[in-house]
C-alpha cells in the first residue's frame, strides 16, 4: 500500500497524511474519519487503491440513513420502494454527502 501512497501527487499526499497521526510505535491512527472518507470519495476514482483503505459497514450506513436521512460523503445509497397493488418499484439514488428530502 505504501508504494501507492508514494505515487500520490505531493499536495494530495500531504492532505492524506493530515488525516492521520503517527503513534509512538510507528503505527498510524485516523484522527479525522469523516475527512478521510470524503478525501477517498473525492479522489478514489482517479486513485482506486484509496478504496482499499476502508471497508464500509453497510448495515451502519443504512441505519444512519433511517435515523437521520443523511448519506455520508463518498457513499452511494439506493432506496427502493415497492408500491402495493402495482408491479412498480421506485428507485431513489442518494450520493453522499446528501440528505433525504
Amino acid at each position: 500500500m505504501n508504494e501507492h501512497l508514494i505515487n500520490l501527487p505531493p499536495e494530495l499526499g500531504q492532505k492524506f497524511l493530515g488525516f492521520l497521526r503517527e503513534g509512538e510505535e510507528g503505527d498510524f491512527e485516523v484522527v479525522d474519519k469523516l475527512g478521510l472518507i470524503k478525501f477517498i470519495g473525492d479522489h478514489g476514482e482517479q486513485y482506486p487503491f484509496l478504496y482499499q483503505l476502508i471497508q464500509l459497514n453497510e448495515e451502519a450506513v443504512v441505519e444512519h440513513f433511517k435515523q437521520t436521512g443523511e448519506v455520508p460523503p463518498g457513499v452511494k445509497l439506493v432506496q427502493t420502494t415497492a408500491h402495493e397493488g402495482t408491479n412498480l418499484t421506485e428507485f431513489r439514488v442518494f450520493h453522499g454527502p446528501s440528505s433525504k428530502s
